[in-house]
């Protein structure tokens, strides 16, 4: 993290921080995390590109050193437009994984005068689309806040080997932030969050856009089946399959990963 800053965004109802590799030199690059990570859970992909881009990681609210407030996926959206915009980025290239993927997704749909291109790592999208019943995201909030209780036994010793127990085929490098960012994730995280129909926003998103999904038999969230649909409604979409990969695929097979967001970019 050598020459990284930090700052904080605050014209929104929290505060958004977010780590960055350049100072406006080289051309922008934001990434938007998953849920439970933070913002320097990047910190490999972003060590990889900061000689071409100046990268920006973002906390999203409830998260790293962000403020906390409930919020659907449309108010990380815009928490993210809010930090292109004020750090004068846009129009920017934007990454993001799972949760962050979604984010990505509503920026792009909502704002696509700051985004130039898009990638989107395993986007936690339905085979059968729609918006998540109160029931069922009140079950996921419930295990969320078993999960966030147990984390507050553990010592940090602790939840990294509970991490390499996870996640074998890790490399030694993603631990650090990741278990970091489990002892920073606030409760308010999945309060306002629902699943919701992603043909809304791939209807509407007209930069080129990249797909980078796994695995259907491993925990990969994206199905092939899905890729179909999004690829058959949507001409500016392209997908990269990375074999032998779950959901957090490029902390599973990174240079595959990046070998794809390379070309991309």
């Amino acid at each position: 993290m050598t020459n990284w800053t930090e700052g904080v965004v605050t014209d929104r109802d929290v505060p958004i921080h977010f780590y960055r590799t350049g100072k406006g030199e080289k051309p922008p690059l934001v990434l938007s995390h998953g849920f439970s990570d933070n913002g320097l859970c990047w910190t490999r992909v972003a060590q990889a590109l900061e000689t071409a881009f100046d990268i920006v990681m973002v906390d999203a609210r409830n998260h790293g050193k962000s403020g906390r407030a409930i919020g659907a996926s449309a108010d990380l959206a815009e928490d993210l437009a809010s930090v292109i915009s004020n750090l004068k980025l846009g129009p920017a290239r934007v990454l993001g994984h799972s949760m962050g993927a979604g984010t990505v997704a509503y920026l792009a749909a909502r704002h696509p005068s700051l985004v130039t291109k898009i990638v989107l790592e395993d986007p936690p999208w339905a085979e059968k689309p729609g918006n998540e019943s109160e029931e069922t995201a009140v079950k996921r909030r419930k295990g969320f806040k078993k999960y966030l209780d147990s984390m507050t036994k553990m010592s940090d010793d602790e939840i990294l080997q509970m991490g390499r127990k996870q996640h074998p085929d890790w490399h030694d490098d993603e631990f650090p932030a990741w278990v970091q960012s489990n002892r920073q994730v606030g409760e308010q995280a999945l309060a306002g969050l629902k699943y919701s129909d992603w043909r809304v926003n791939i209807s509407k998103i007209h930069c080129p856009a990249l797909l980078i999904y796994a695995d259907g038999e491993r925990d990969g969230m994206l199905k092939q089946s899905v890729v179909e649909k999004i690829l058959l409604e949507n001409a500016s979409f392209r997908a990269h399959h990375i074999p032998d990969a779950g959901h957090n695929i490029r902390r599973e097979q990174f240079e595959l990963y990046m070998a794809a967001v390379k070309d991309f970019l």
